[in-house]
């Protein structure tokens, strides 16, 4: 079994598309409605969707939560970061190595509020 699909409710279903286009390769399959939902995939198969079907609320996530993506090498994580960085994005500090957890990473608040971790298992 693996994952597939997720759902990120967003306030602003456009600018998290975008968000997910430009630093993770995301192709946009479909907009629904007023950007309702957008229906992104990547390369490996995953289906993310985000999406606001009330328009009414806007969704908060706790402290916590995040999604990860997962970078086949450490200049890619590092990549990212200088591209987001230099995009104007508020990346915190450059990625670094978590050593009892094997990983180098960086975290990013997207477009939602809520947080993305960039990361390679080293």
């Amino acid at each position: 079994m693996s994952l597939k699909h997720l759902n990120i409710a967003v306030p602003d279903v456009a600018r998290t598309k975008a968000f997910f286009e430009t630093y993770f390769g995301f192709r946009c399959l479909d907009v629904k409605g007023d950007n309702v939902i957008a229906i992104l995939v990547d390369d490996d198969g995953f289906t993310l969707t985000v999406s606001n079907f009330t328009k009414t609320e806007t969704p908060h996530y706790p402290t916590d939560f995040h999604v990860g993506f997962v970078q086949e090498t450490t200049e890619q994580v590092m990549e990212i970061y200088r591209t987001m960085k230099a995009d104007g994005i508020d990346v915190g500090k450059e990625p670094h190595t978590y050593g009892g957890r094997g990983t180098m990473s960086f975290y990013v608040t997207a477009p939602g509020n809520f947080m993305v971790e960039i990361l390679c298992i080293i």
